[in-house]
C-alpha cells in the first residue's frame, strides 16, 4: 500500500516537472523563437559571456513598476546585467544563458490619481528600492541577439512575467559603436495590473575596450583652433584621480550673444525651441595607462539631477593632451531612436570639447574648471552649432596646485573705502582672515522686508586660495595663515576675494523696487556677485567692489557684460560677541544714478555670527550644564530611593502621602523621556551632539535619559504604593475628597498661569514683540513659554502635599526630610548654575539646561529658590505640629492679641 502510494506521487512531480518544462519551452517559443530560435542545451560546454559576467546600464520607462522620478532629485535609472550561466547548444552559434536583470527604482513613491490642495494624498503605490528579474535564453553570436523570458517580483508582491530582448551583444572588442540596447516587455494582458509598457535598455560594455576616436584627423582640428591658452599641468601617472572632477563634474553654459533659440546653437537635437543650459560629465571608462576615458556627455535646461535620455545625452572618447594641458574628448549621437530599439546606434561623431584646470584665476572667473564646445561641421550643415563656452557649475572651485589670483579692482577699493581709525572697541578681537569664521550664511532683505537667502565665501586671502575640504566645503577648525603667505599683521589689511549667492525665498516680493534679484528665472536659481577687496582685521570691517554677470535679455546664459558699480561691505563683531552684539552686518549698494537702468536698491545683509573660538567655549559651557544634569537627576533618585525605604519602615504614613504631587512628579519625567526616548537607541539622537561632534558629551547624554528613566520608575513604585494603601483602606474616604479639593485648586491655579501665558503671548505677537515670519514659528514660541510654565509647575511640586496637610490637618512624617528638602535642593540646583552662568557668561543662551526648568531671568532665578524652599520648610512644620500649623499662627496671633490688659485712667 505505502509503495503505491509512493510510485503515485512520485509520478506526480515528474508530471508536473513535465508540465513547467513544456510550459516554459512555449513560453520561449511563443516570444523569443524568432528572435533566436530554440535549441538543446550542452551544460559541459561552459563559456564565458564577452565583456565580463557584470553590465551596467540605463533604462528608459517603467513608471508604472519602479516609479516616477517626478522631483528629479533620487537615484538614476540604472540596469544591472549579471550572467550566471552560459552554455553551448547542438547548434553552433547558440549558447543557453542564464541572467539575473535588476532594475533599480528611481523613486521610493509614486503618486496615482488626481488630489486635492489640502488633502492628504490617495492612491500612493509604494515600490521597492529595486526589481529582480530571473531570466533564461538563448544567445546567437552572429546576430548579436538575446532573447529571454522570466519573472520578477513588483510592488504588493505581484508576479511580473517579461521576456526581454537584447541586440547588438557581440562576440569582440567592443568600440565607440558597441551600444547594447533592448527592451524588457510584459507578458501580462493589458487590462491586468501586473502589465506595463516596454522598458528601454541602454548598456556600455566597459571591458575589452578600443579607443577609436583619437585618429589623426581629431588632433588636427584641435591644433587647428588657433592659440590656445594652457591649463594647469597635472601628473599623469594619476591621470583618472586628478581629472575626475572633469568627467564627473556638472558645468554652466554660456553662449554667444547672438543665439536667441536653439537653431544653430543647441548642441544636441532635443526641443527645437529649447537650449540646455547645464553640461555634465559621466566617467564610463577611464584608463591612466593608455590616458584615455570615455564618458557619457549630458545636457539638461534646469539644475535639477541629470537623467539619462538618449535626445540630450551624447557618448564620446577622450584623451589628455598634455603640451596644451588640456583634455580633449570628441562626442557622438545616438541614431535611430525613431525607430525601434534593433536600430539604435552610435554616430555623427562631429562634437569637440576641450576642457582645462584654468592657471590663473580673477574675480570675473574664478571656476576651478573651464572648457569650449563646438561642431567640426560648417555654417549650414546638418548639426552645426555656435561655439559655447562653459565653467564649472557656479564655479564651484577644484584643488589643483599651482593655481594663482590675480586682484583687478584694488585700486577702485581704496579710493572707494578708505581706511578710517577706530573709534572705539580698542583692543577687541575680530575674526581671522584665514579662519574658516570669515565664511557665513546671511539672511537679505530690501526696506526691512526678508527676501532672500544666500552666503558669502572667500574665495582667496592675499595669495593664497583658500583650501577645501573633498566635498567642497570649509574644514571645521581655524586654518593658520600659510607661511608663505604676506605678512600684513603690520598694517591689519588683507587683500581677500569673495563669492556671495544669494536665492529669492519662495513667497518673496519685490514689487516696483529695481533689484538685483529680478533677474533670477526662478527661485532654485542664485544671484551671483563676484567681489574683491580688503578686510581691515583691527576694525572687523570688508569693504569690496563687486561684479554680476548681466546676462541675457531673452534669459538665455550668455558670455554678456558685467556691471562692476557695486559696492559691497560687512561688519564683523569682535570675538567677543557677548558684548558687543552677535551679528554680522552689511550692504549690498549700486553706485549708479536712479536713473541708470542698471540701477538697483540697497540690499542690507545680516548673518548671525557663531565664532569658532565661541563654540571651544560654547562646548565646554555644554558639558558642564550636562554634568549638573547627571547630578541632579542622580540624587533626585538617590531621594527617591530614601523615601520608598521611608515608606517601607512606615507604611501607616503612605496614605498621607499626595496623589497629585507624585503625579506630577512623575508626568514631569515622563514628558522628556518620551520625547526624547529615541536619544538611548539612535545615532544622531541630538541634533546639537552632531553639530559639536563630542562622542564623550554623547554617552553623558544617555547617561541621563537613562538615569531619568530609574526616577520614573521609582515614581510608578511610590505612586502604585498609595494608591494600593488607599484602595485597601475604606474608612479613609475623606483622603480622597481632601485629595479632589486639591485637585480642583492645582487645576484652577495652573489653569489660570496657561491662561495669563497665552493671553501675554498673544498680545506680543500683536505688538511686534515676536518677531517671526510664520505661525510656525509663533507656536514655536509659544510651545517654549509653555514648557518654561511646567518647569514653574516642577518646581512647586510641594504645593499639593501643603494643600493636602492643610485640609485635612495631617501630622506625621509621610515625607521623609531627604525627600521633601533633597528634591528641592535638586529643583534650586539649576536656578543657582543659572545665576552663575548669568556672572560667569553673560550670553543668556543656555543650550543643554533642562528645557522646562524654568523661566530663564535673573530675578525668577531668585524668587523660584526661596519659594521652593520656603515651601519645604512649610512641610517640615506641617509634619511636626500639624497641617493647620500657618491658620494657627495667625489665630494664635489674633488670639494674642485680645488678651492684651485695657489700660484705665485713673
Amino acid at each position: 500500500m505505502m509503495e503505491s502510494l509512493a510510485l503515485v506521487f512520485f509520478s506526480i512531480i515528474i508530471s508536473l516537472n513535465t508540465l513547467s518544462s513544456r510550459a516554459s519551452q512555449l513560453t520561449y517559443t511563443d516570444h523569443c523563437a524568432s528572435v533566436v530560435p530554440n535549441s538543446t542545451p550542452n551544460e559541459s560546454n561552459f563559456k564565458d559571456f564577452p565583456h565580463g559576467p557584470f553590465q551596467a546600464g540605463y533604462y528608459l520607462g517603467g513608471d508604472t513598476i519602479v516609479g516616477a522620478d517626478t522631483f528629479q532629485k533620487l537615484r538614476q535609472k540604472q540596469v544591472t546585467l549579471r550572467f550566471k550561466n552560459v552554455y553551448g547548444t547542438d547548434v553552433f552559434g547558440i549558447h543557453k544563458v542564464g541572467l539575473t536583470l535588476i532594475v533599480r527604482s528611481a523613486s521610493s513613491y509614486y503618486r496615482v490619481g488626481n488630489f486635492t490642495r489640502g488633502k492628504r494624498l490617495k492612491n500612493r503605490k509604494r515600490f521597492p528600492s529595486s526589481i529582480t528579474f530571473t531570466l533564461d535564453g538563448f544567445w546567437s553570436e552572429s546576430s548579436g541577439k538575446i532573447c529571454m523570458v522570466g519573472a520578477g517580483t513588483g510592488y504588493s508582491m505581484q508576479r511580473l512575467e517579461v521576456v526581454l530582448k537584447l541586440y547588438n551583444v557581440v562576440n569582440s572588442r567592443s568600440n565607440i559603436s558597441t551600444l547594447v540596447t533592448g527592451s524588457l516587455e510584459s507578458l501580462s494582458p493589458r487590462h491586468e495590473v501586473s502589465y506595463f509598457e516596454p522598458i528601454s535598455l541602454f548598456v556600455f560594455p566597459r571591458m575589452d575596450y578600443d579607443f577609436s576616436l583619437d585618429t589623426k584627423e581629431a588632433k588636427n582640428e584641435y591644433s587647428d583652433e588657433g592659440e590656445v591658452v594652457p591649463g594647469l599641468s597635472i601628473n599623469p601617472d594619476s591621470l583618472c584621480s586628478n581629472i575626475s572632477p572633469m568627467i564627473n563634474g556638472k558645468f554652466d553654459l554660456q553662449y554667444q550673444s547672438e543665439c536667441n533659440s536653439a537653431k544653430n546653437c543647441s548642441p544636441v537635437w532635443g526641443d527645437a525651441h529649447q537650449l540646455p543650459y547645464i553640461l555634465s560629465l559621466k566617467e564610463l571608462v577611464c584608463l591612466d595607462v593608455k590616458q584615455r576615458v570615455r564618458v557619457l556627455i549630458g545636457f539638461r535646461s534646469s539644475g535639477a539631477r541629470w537623467s539619462f535620455n538618449p535626445n540630450a545625452t551624447l557618448v564620446g572618447e577622450g584623451w589628455w593632451e598634455e603640451e596644451k594641458n588640456q583634455l580633449y574628448i570628441v562626442g557622438c549621437h545616438f541614431l535611430g531612436m525613431e525607430e525601434s530599439m534593433a536600430s539604435v546606434h552610435v554616430g555623427n561623431c562631429s562634437t569637440r570639447i576641450s576642457l582645462r584646470f584654468p592657471k590663473i584665476w580673477s574675480m570675473n572667473d574664478a571656476s576651478g574648471i573651464v572648457g569650449q564646445i563646438w561642431s567640426n561641421k560648417t555654417v549650414g550643415d546638418s548639426g552645426y552649432f555656435k561655439r559655447i563656452v562653459f565653467r564649472s557649475f557656479h564655479d564651484s572651485r577644484v584643488e589643483i596646485s599651482g593655481t594663482k589670483y590675480e586682484y583687478g579692482l584694488l585700486d577702485r577699493v581704496r579710493k572707494m573705502c578708505p581706511r578710517q581709525e577706530p573709534q572705539k572697541n580698542k583692543g577687541a578681537r575680530y575674526p581671522d582672515v584665514y579662519s574658516v569664521d570669515m565664511r557665513f550664511d546671511m539672511s537679505v532683505r530690501i526696506s526691512k522686508r526678508r527676501v532672500a537667502w544666500g552666503y558669502s565665501v572667500p574665495l582667496v586671502v592675499n595669495d593664497q586660495i583658500q583650501q577645501l575640504n573633498s566635498d567642497g566645503t570649509f574644514p571645521s577648525s581655524s586654518s593658520t595663515p600659510p607661511s608663505n603667505s604676506p605678512n600684513s599683521s603690520s598694517t591689519g589689511l588683507y587683500n581677500v576675494s569673495y563669492k556671495i549667492s544669494m536665492n529669492l525665498l519662495p513667497n518673496a516680493r519685490l514689487g516696483a523696487h529695481k533689484s538685483m534679484l529680478n533677474t533670477t528665472r526662478n527661485v532654485t536659481e542664485a544671484v551671483n556677485v563676484s567681489a574683491e577687496g580688503i578686510y581691515d582685521a583691527e576694525a572687523g570691517s570688508l569693504c569690496m567692489v563687486g561684479c554680476r554677470n548681466l546676462g541675457s535679455k531673452n534669459e538665455i546664459p550668455s558670455t554678456n557684460s558685467l556691471d562692476c558699480e557695486i559696492i559691497v561691505k560687512f561688519q564683523f563683531p569682535p570675538l567677543d560677541t557677548n558684548k558687543n552684539g552677535d551679528y554680522i552686518k552689511g550692504s549690498i549698494v549700486s553706485t549708479r544714478e536712479n536713473s541708470d537702468p542698471l540701477y538697483f536698491k540697497q540690499l542690507d545683509v545680516t548673518s548671525a555670527a557663531f565664532y569658532t573660538a565661541e563654540a571651544s567655549r560654547t562646548l565646554k559651557k555644554v558639558d558642564m550644564e550636562v554634568m549638573m544634569i547627571l547630578v541632579c537627576t542622580t540624587l533626585a533618585c538617590v531621594f527617591l530611593g530614601l523615601q520608598l525605604y521611608h515608606v517601607k519602615r512606615n507604611p501607616d504614613m503612605v496614605s498621607l502621602i499626595s496623589f497629585v504631587m507624585l503625579l506630577i512628579l512623575t508626568l514631569g519625567n515622563m514628558v522628556p523621556l518620551v520625547l526624547n526616548f529615541e536619544a538611548l537607541f539612535a545615532q544622531n539622537h541630538d541634533k546639537k551632539s552632531i553639530l559639536l561632534g563630542n562622542e564623550l558629551l554623547e554617552v553623558k547624554e544617555i547617561s541621563v535619559r537613562l538615569i531619568v528613566m530609574v526616577g520614573f520608575l521609582l515614581q510608578l513604585r511610590l505612586l502604585q504604593l498609595i494608591w494600593s494603601a488607599r484602595k485597601d483602606d475604606t474608612k479613609q474616604m475623606d483622603l480622597w475628597m481632601a485629595e479632589k479639593r486639591v485637585f480642583y485648586v492645582i487645576f484652577t491655579l495652573h489653569a489660570a498661569g496657561l491662561l495669563i501665558i497665552f493671553l501675554v503671548h498673544q498680545n506680543n505677537t500683536l505688538h511686534g514683540d515676536v518677531v517671526s515670519s510664520s505661525g510656525l514659528s509663533q507656536l514655536h514660541t509659544f510651545w517654549d513659554n509653555l514648557k518654561s510654565y511646567s518647569g514653574l509647575v516642577l518646581d512647586g511640586f510641594l504645593l499639593p502635599q501643603i494643600l493636602l496637610n492643610l485640609f485635612r490637618n495631617s501630622k506625621g512624617n509621610a515625607l521623609s526630610c531627604s525627600f521633601y528638602y533633597g528634591i528641592s535642593l535638586v529643583k534650586v540646583i539649576p536656578h543657582a548654575y543659572d545665576l552663575f552662568e548669568t556672572l560667569v557668561y553673560v550670553d543668556d543662551s543656555s543650550l543643554y539646561e533642562d528645557e522646562i526648568a524654568d523661566y530663564y531671568s535673573t530675578a525668577w532665578d531668585i524668587i523660584i529658590p526661596l519659594v521652593s524652599l520656603l515651601f519645604a520648610v512649610i512641610i517640615h512644620l506641617q509634619q511636626r505640629f500639624g497641617g493647620c500649623i500657618i491658620m494657627s499662627w495667625r489665630i494664635k496671633g489674633k488670639e494674642e492679641y485680645e488678651k492684651v490688659p485695657v489700660v484705665t485712667e485713673r
